[in-house]
């Protein structure tokens, strides 16, 4: 398996930033890796996406943020949560629920 570590380059005389990718071979016992790629087949990912995705999420150092990055993170995530109406899911809870009776 072949992970791909990103790299940040700054071009100063162009003004961008350049995103540059060292590759990296990871070891797996095969049952390992195959349930890495049924995963990644299921997600419709590459194998070494879901990887990378897995080891972010499993390594990442969230003891090391502070409050407000935290706080900026949650914030967010929240953003990308569609919006829910407490009172709209009662009522529609109860519709249905009257429905199921009334047959």
């Amino acid at each position: 398996m072949t992970v791909v570590e990103p790299r940040i380059v700054v071009a100063a005389a162009l003004g961008r930033t350049i995103l540059r990718m060292a590759t990296r071979t990871i070891h797996l016992p095969e049952s390992s890796y195959a349930l890495l790629t049924a995963e990644a087949q299921r997600r419709g990912l590459d194998p070494d996406a879901l990887a990378d995705e897995l080891v972010r999420a499993d390594l990442a150092t969230h003891g090391e943020q502070d409050l407000e990055m935290t706080l900026k993170s949650l914030a967010e995530f929240r953003a990308t949560l569609p919006e829910i109406d407490g009172i709209v899911l009662a009522r529609d809870a109860r519709k249905q629920l009257e429905q199921r009776s009334d047959s």
